[in-house]
């Protein structure tokens, strides 16, 4: 698999207080995702992916050349 560009992207659209609108753009193999979505500000599982994408990215950044 030939992989180019691998691009996550979290906006604020709209912030209502204690309620973010985000919208989502992943771009990656030829696919592209956006979705809006709704979170509060204490969602544990918003507050779990954006804490995974962090953790991937510097494992990919970090990662041996084969």
């Amino acid at each position: 698999m030939e992989v180019n560009t691998i691009k996550i992207e979290i906006r604020k659209h709209h912030v209502t207080p204690g309620l973010n609108v985000l919208d989502m753009v992943i771009d990656a193999d030829g696919e592209k995702i956006v979705k809006q979505t709704q979170h509060k500000d204490t969602d544990q599982a918003y507050q779990h992916f954006v804490k995974e994408v962090i953790r991937i990215s510097k494992e990919l950044a970090a990662a041996r050349i084969e």
